[in-house]
């Protein structure tokens, strides 16, 4: 079985209460890459109702979305 991403908070969680200083914390975690993906809501029809055809950046900053994610949302909308 792999490492879960509770496992992974239950550990640096036990570090951090352990009083583990920043250089270890650094050293243990550092290069680790996490991607907590946003509550769904109902952005998509929004994005695909607001694009005018060039304002992906736009759109991104406005509903905290990647750029390529709005490009995702507008391409997949052509395609239904």
């Amino acid at each position: 079985m792999g490492y879960s991403f509770e496992d992974f908070l239950e550990d640096v969680r036990e570090d951090i209460k352990n009083g583990a200083s920043h250089e270890r914390i650094y050293k243990k975690y550092g290069g680790i890459m996490l991607y907590v993906p946003q509550k769904p809501t109902n952005y998509r029809d929004k994005v695909i109702e607001e694009f005018n055809g060039y304002n992906y950046a736009q759109l991104s900053r406005k509903y905290n979305l990647a750029e390529s994610s709005v490009r995702r949302i507008i391409r997949e909308s052509k395609q239904d």
